[in-house]
């Protein structure tokens, strides 16, 4: 499969859901579209310019558009504690970009004891501890873009001689989507099995209403 294609498929179906009022199943309900169409527009226009840092004999490839959606999403944040709630999800990320770029590190020694595919995996149990850390697709999906990059860092460090690593690919971002589409179905499911509960509890107390006497 051609790097991106996942990608576009995913952005594509959010964008429907989005414009069609259907922007609580995809968790990214925003209030002024313009403003975030925009914002998406210049960071598509700077992806293209790439950046090198080395550090020892990493090399690490940075793309602009990526660096500039990351510290847009980071002050984004808002809430009564700003500054505790990107803490908050600053350490999520590391912790679930630590334990994705280990797996990926764990199946480029040993690609045969895999889960569901060596490529999917790391995605997909970076979505599931997003989904843990919180419910809000906004909070997910800063988690796993900064989780994204910690994966690539640690898998890096993690390697011996050279290795280049890539914030930004499209391969990376067909990771990034793929774990943030495992994130928001496992937040639905949780969501419509905790509904069906208290409607499931709320029964009986209704049946016990009775009825006025005549």
């Amino acid at each position: 499969m051609n790097a991106g294609y996942i990608s576009i498929w995913i952005m594509l179906m959010a964008f429907i859901l989005i414009t069609t009022g259907w922007s609580n199943l995809v968790g990214l309900s925003v209030k002024n579209r313009k403003w975030v169409f925009l914002a998406l527009a210049v960071c598509a226009a700077l992806q293209p310019i790439k950046e090198t840092f080395h550090i020892g004999q990493v090399q690490i490839h940075v793309f602009a558009g990526t660096i500039l959606l990351m510290l847009i999403t980071l002050l984004a944040m808002r809430g009564p504690l700003v500054w505790d709630s990107r803490g908050y999800l600053l350490i999520c990320a590391l912790l679930a970009g630590m334990i994705w770029g280990s797996v990926r590190k764990m199946y480029s020694v040993d690609p045969v004891f895999f889960w569901l595919d060596p490529f999917l995996d790391g995605p997909v149990v970076a979505g599931v501890l997003a989904s843990a850390f919180s419910t809000k697709g906004q909070h997910q999906f800063t988690v796993l873009l900064f989780a994204g990059a910690a994966a690539e860092l640690v898998h890096a460090l993690l390697q011996r001689g050279v290795y280049e690593a890539s914030i930004g690919s499209l391969q990376w971002w067909d990771s990034l989507w793929i774990a943030f589409a495992t994130a928001r179905v496992i937040s639905l499911l949780f969501q419509a099995v905790r509904t069906g509960v208290v409607r499931f509890i709320a029964i009986p107390w209704r049946n016990k209403g009775g009825s006025s006497p005549k």
